[in-house]
């Protein structure tokens, strides 16, 4: 019991090590995991320039600060959790932001779920039969618009 309570510590130990070693002025690279419902592309950290070629349906998922990504092609769902976070992209099924002064600009969306302050999403067109995208906000100054094309 004792060697297996210092083993567990010791893990901890390097896990925090990790966490301290990939600090808020970090930058990382474009990481690419898998999971049941097909691709995941990860973009973590701040101020990191991405273009993305989407295959189709793919989850994007960015975390962090300041990111600009730019998506050619068309994905199943957009994932933004944080703070100043540019998208620019083509055909998003699902937008999802937790954060502020994030801003989207996306050419065709159906769904949108904004948790947070100041986080923008213009969209040009959706296949919704009301003409317009599905909107749910929680929080202030948060805006969800269709621009023409």
């Amino acid at each position: 019991m004792k060697i297996r309570t210092i083993a567990f510590g010791f893990s901890l130990l390097l896990l925090g090590g990790m966490v301290m070693a990939k600090g808020p002025g970090s930058r990382t690279s474009l990481n690419t995991v898998f999971d049941q419902q097909g691709k995941v592309i990860s973009i973590e950290g701040v101020g990191n320039t991405r273009t993305i070629e989407a295959k189709g349906g793919e989850t994007i998922q960015i975390e962090g600060a300041d990111n600009k990504v730019v998506i050619h092609g068309n994905v199943g769902k957009l994932i933004i959790e944080g703070k100043g976070n540019t998208v620019t992209g083509h055909d998003v099924s699902t937008v999802t932001i937790e954060g502020a002064d994030n801003m989207v600009n996306i050419g065709s969306l159906e769904t949108v779920q904004i948790e947070g302050i100041k986080n923008h999403v213009h969209y040009k067109s959706t296949k919704n039969k009301s003409g317009k995208a599905k909107v749910s906000t929680e929080g202030a100054d948060n805006m969800v618009m269709k621009v023409e094309k």
